[in-house]
């Protein structure tokens, strides 16, 4: 058969289809140009959609590739219900880490969600795989903003990463500690107040070392993220604190329940009009004062507005990117700190020897005279103030939700679990950082675990389980920072003062709530405190 032939056979061929869809598309026009037969197509869409929609569920519950995973039974067809397991408010992820005690280290949670909390399937997606956040995290960007902590984007985040990691290095921050002293010297000032004012006959006033703690932490992201303090410590009624406090709220809603807070919230969710335009006044009057040739105050604004400003610079990081990564600064900086803090309060009194032991190992540093906060210098390498600290942040991770991660691709886990592409991950660090299996007797607070060679009798724990900062590309990047705070703020407090616990107090410090970070509830801790002979 020659070409012309079948040339002829095709168009004869289309013209027969063309002239059949058209007889198709008259009688379907009639039909349904008949209401209840309208009516009927529609039913019968509806039906069929739900039809597929709920057997491609039970499919994917009994039959999918998460299907062999353990987990409660929901769990095959629905995300986790936190609205039923947040009873009391705040308590949803204790719920979740009851789930892996009872099912084991990987739990199924949703059709597309898995909770992991096993430690070397955590080190395979953050570190080996590297597996980028979660779609979860984008509630966290107001407006669309992009920033180090919220980005989904791994190109972007390495661009801006290395553009901001300098702020945060060893070098850097050991310029930045006259103003992290400057404001626990305003702390020392007001407790000492406290106790002119308000003692008792042994000399001790109760203070609030919770909420104290929180106003230190602004202040020291104050001075050292925007050039200036809030006075927290000293007056406690800057707007700042509470703008972000009230954005910190509007964020958990959105994580939780976004289309209630497109519906429901402030401006939906988004940045407080207010807050940004504070940002922005103080971020244009240091860009006006960086062009004159005074002395520049060295602190991270003026890191990131010397990187903004040089021709290298990405061009990502505008005004608007400086606003909105030192309102992140600011908003993860203060409370994540401030609350490790209270909790190291808190483990301390209810260990009153290993209070002892912290308050022996204090007494080896000796301030020089005239000297009111101790060097970073001076209590860096205290072993036993350290192993405190790693405690506290082991037993209350404030990250208690854990962190979220996507599956880039078909991933097998540790040789034995098998994640489709686009599966949810729930890092759960929390759990892995109280697990038996890694820490014996993890309930108990246990600073010695931590010294080197375990010269206290202390069963070897897997300290390789320790997940507080994350690790990997996305690991924290203020971890220094808040570590070089956390030391100076407790050796100081304890080498001026005696602390003394209060029984009610002790009772309702059991308890915790999490909500972007983990708390105690009504967000406050009073204890005694006097100066120590």
């Amino acid at each position: 058969m020659d070409y012309q032939q079948v040339a002829k056979q095709l168009e004869t061929s289309s013209q027969q289809i063309i002239k059949h869809l058209d007889v198709f598309s008259q009688q379907a026009t009639k039909y349904l140009s008949n209401r209840s037969n309208l009516e009927t197509v529609g039913k019968i869409t509806a039906i069929s959609v739900a039809t597929y929609v709920v057997a491609d569920r039970l499919y994917q519950g009994f039959f999918g590739p998460l299907s062999s995973l353990p987990g409660p039974f929901w769990s095959k067809f629905i995300a986790f219900p936190r609205f039923i397991f947040n009873r009391p408010s705040g308590t949803s992820y204790q719920r979740v880490l009851r789930f892996h005690d009872q099912y084991g280290d990987v739990v199924r949670l949703g059709p597309t969600f898995v909770s992991i909390a096993n430690k070397d399937m955590l080190k395979q997606i953050l570190v080996t795989e590297d597996f980028p956040k979660a779609k979860i995290y984008d509630a966290f960007q107001k407006k669309g903003d992009h920033t180090l902590f919220s980005t989904t984007d791994a190109v972007w985040h390495k661009k801006r990463r290395r553009l901001v990691s300098p702020a945060f290095s060893i070098k850097y921050l050991n310029s930045m500690e006259p103003f992290m002293a400057k404001v626990a010297e305003s702390l020392v000032y007001k407790i000492d107040s406290e106790i002119a004012l308000n003692s008792d006959k042994d000399r001790y006033a109760k203070v609030d070392i919770w909420g104290l703690a929180q106003r230190l932490a602004l202040d020291v992201i104050g001075e050292t993220a925007f050039g200036q303090t809030f006075n927290m410590v000293e007056n406690n009624d800057h707007f700042v604190p509470g703008a972000i406090t009230n954005e910190m709220r509007e964020t958990a809603v959105s994580v939780l329940y976004p289309l209630l807070a497109k519906i429901f919230l402030k401006n939906g969710g988004g940045p407080d009009p207010e807050l940004r335009k504070f940002m922005t006044n103080i971020i244009q009057d240091r860009l006006k004062n960086s062009k004159g040739e005074g002395e520049q105050r060295k602190d991270i604004l003026q890191f990131l507005i010397n990187v903004q400003q040089t021709a290298e610079a990405d061009d990502s990081l505008t005004v608007d990117s400086i606003i909105s990564e030192t309102t992140l600064f600011l908003i993860a900086g203060s409370e994540t700190t401030s609350n490790s803090i209270g909790f190291t309060f808190i483990h301390l009194l209810q260990n009153p020897d290993k209070l002892k032991k912290l308050y022996q190992e204090l007494d080896t540093v000796d301030f020089e005279p005239g000297q009111v906060v101790l060097h970073h210098e001076q209590v860096k390498h205290l072993p036993y103030l350290n192993a405190v600290i790693n405690e506290t942040l082991r037993m209350d991770n404030v990250a208690a939700s854990g962190i979220f991660r996507r599956a880039p691709k078909d991933t097998l886990l540790d040789g034995r679990v098998f994640l489709p592409k686009d599966t949810t991950i729930g890092c759960n660090i929390l759990h892995a950082q109280i697990d038996s299996k890694y820490w014996p007797n993890p309930q108990e607070f246990r600073p010695e675990r931590w010294l080197e060679n375990n010269q206290h009798g202390e069963e070897a724990s897997d300290l390789e389980a320790f997940f507080t900062f994350s690790v990997g590309t996305r690991n924290c990047i203020g971890k220094n920072f808040a570590l070089q705070e956390m030391r100076l703020v407790i050796s100081t407090l304890l080498k001026t003062y005696e602390i003394q616990a209060i029984e009610e107090e002790m009772e309702e410090a059991k308890e915790r709530r999490h909500f972007i970070t983990l708390t105690v509830p009504n967000s406050k801790f009073n204890i005694k405190i006097r100066r120590r002979e």
